[in-house]
């Protein structure tokens, strides 16, 4: 009996206690910050979304459940200090999930934050970076439809966009990678605020009987931009179009739409019908050749699609032939896109957001470090040969297009 009360006491001394133990109704949990440039000067506004804990008794209706707080610092950690002066409890930055950046603060580089981002043990690299047309102050403060916490809905909304969406998700992981990547070039979502459609706007005037005010007219948050940084500092955008190609080309096609103007149908009205293919699974490589005075990129996607929706009449695709002319028109529209991409790219932005530079060093890698330092000069000046292969894998329940009445035309 003394031997095993012994062994016991042994084995106690092994085991590890909870000696940081802390309360959770002492943590103020922020769940997503935004950080923007206070006009004429170089301090920073921190933007903090945390939590509300759970009362007894549950809470009142129509109480939020979250909060927001803002701070003023000289650098990120200063802020996020004078942050906690503010709070009853100590802010507690391991939850965090999203990360947004204002517009202003984009621009004038972002530098001076990404020492603490990587330094500070509570940012995870797991989090998301997202940008704004506006301020991430306005972000933070908007709710979203269907959820309690916005933050929340943030990330679901980014966890989809994962596996289906027009733009690529980016985590701080991500960015910092790119950043380190010979092009030095970076992407993340452009988040905004945006008025409902006016249809909608005006049938909720007409039942209120009265014209709406600004802050009363409905808005939604919407994820479908590309906001792309060179040295540290936003440069440009991709609208949404160039955001779905600008995936295409430097992760996977698929879970986006591709939309066809079929030529061959006219409908009655002279206008020619859309078609509307969603991408199953696709495949894009890029490989480049290197010659005496000239650098070509070759192209090639591959698509295997389902056909969504057509509004294009008398379109019979039980016929192998309108199926290859589908696939044919596919392919083309694809390579449009693709090249209107990287002619903005090479014009406009004049930064290799599309990959270029990797798949060179990848491919030569000794012919990468002669012409790496001047690749800015060169960039422009890339040729390209885009190559693309679209197959119809099924057509959905139904053959032919639903035929719409006259009453309805």
């Amino acid at each position: 009996m003394r031997k095993l009360a012994l062994i016991m006491v042994c084995i106690s001394l092994l085991l590890t206690g909870c000696w940081d133990y802390e309360e959770v109704d002492r943590l103020a949990s922020v769940l997503a910050i935004g950080i923007d440039r206070i006009p004429g000067s170089k301090s920073i506004l921190l933007t903090a979304q945390i939590a509300k804990p759970e009362e007894k008794g549950g809470r009142e209706g129509g109480e939020k459940s979250y909060t927001v707080m803002n701070s003023e610092g000289k650098s990120l950690s200063e802020a996020i200090r004078y942050l906690g002066i503010q709070s009853t409890r100590r802010i507690m930055l391991a939850h965090c999930k999203t990360i947004v950046l204002g517009k202003d603060f984009a621009e004038t580089g972002i530098g001076d934050i990404l020492d603490e981002l990587k330094r500070d043990r509570e940012f995870r690299r797991t989090d998301w970076m997202l940008t704004t047309d506006k301020t991430a102050k306005e972000i933070l403060e908007k709710d979203i439809e269907m959820e309690q916490v916005p933050a929340r809905g943030l990330d679901n909304i980014l966890l989809i966009f994962q596996k289906v969406g027009r733009v690529l998700p980016t985590t701080l992981n991500d960015f910092f990678a790119r950043l380190n990547e010979d092009s030095h070039v970076s992407f993340a979502p452009l988040i905004q605020v945006e008025d409902i459609d006016q249809r909608v706007t005006s049938q909720l005037e007409k039942a209120s009987g009265k014209p709406l005010d600004t802050e009363e007219k409905p808005k939604i948050v919407t994820i479908g931009r590309t906001a792309i940084f060179k040295n540290l500092q936003m440069i440009g955008v991709l609208n949404e179009e160039e955001s779905r190609v600008h995936r295409w080309l430097v992760d996977t096609p698929k879970g986006t739409i591709i939309t066809l103007t079929y030529a061959p149908q006219a409908q009655a009205n002279g206008e020619k019908g859309e078609i509307f293919f969603d991408i199953l699974n696709g495949k894009t490589s890029i490989t480049p050749k290197i010659l005496e005075d000239s650098i070509i990129m070759t192209i090639v996607m591959t698509a295997k699609v389902l056909l969504h929706e057509t509004g294009a009449s008398g379109v019979n695709v039980l016929d192998p032939k309108t199926i290859e002319q589908l696939q044919l028109q596919a392919a083309e529209a694809i390579r449009f896109q693709i090249e209107q991409m990287i002619d903005k790219a090479q014009k406009e932005l004049k930064s290799d957001c599309v990959g270029f530079a990797e798949n060179i060093h990848n491919y030569y890698p000794v012919e990468w470090k002669q012409i790496k330092h001047n690749w800015d000069d060169i960039f422009p000046t890339v040729d390209y040969q885009i190559s693309c292969e679209v197959e119809i894998l099924s057509t959905g329940l139904i053959n032919n297009p639903t035929q719409r009445s006259e009453s309805e035309e």
